[in-house]
């Protein structure tokens, strides 16, 4: 029989596996695969972020991001600006239509979030973001 820490790491993993491919089946009828609204969304909370550090974000390399950001800047999503302190270095952007796009992922993520966390008391969300803000918190002090 398994612990309760390993029940919980358990479910842990599988409900944040279980809600990014829900989130991917919801995204897919407007065209975006994992990568491609990943991308989006941390370039809008991380406007100016380079290429590296969102490689890093992304957990993928380099190389394989740049194809993806070479679509997304064709498709107009995106723009490439070069860093105002480091010329090499190139800073994205959202353009407004990636913009637009980023709205129509938060209305989909929003819909599937009250979905899952519909009959759940503000008490139990309460708690478990409290546990996992704990997790990560120690997470971040192990690298």
């Amino acid at each position: 029989m398994k612990t309760l820490d390993e029940q919980f790491a358990e479910a842990l993993h599988l409900a944040a596996h279980g809600w990014r491919t829900a989130l991917d089946r919801r995204l897919r009828p407007l065209g975006y695969s994992r990568s491609r609204w990943m991308v989006l969304l941390h370039i809008s909370r991380n406007d100016g972020i380079n290429h590296r550090a969102l490689a890093d974000l992304l957990g993928i390399e380099a190389p394989t991001l740049v194809r993806l950001i070479d679509r997304m800047e064709t498709e107009g999503l995106l723009k490439r600006r070069a860093c105002e302190t480091d010329r090499r270095v190139k800073q994205l952007h959202l353009s407004p239509a990636g913009r637009k796009e980023v709205e129509r992922i938060w209305a989909s993520a929003a819909d599937l979030r009250k979905e899952l966390l519909s009959g759940l008391s503000q008490t139990e969300i309460g708690v478990t973001l409290n546990a996992l803000h704990n997790i990560r918190a120690k997470l971040e002090n192990l690298t």
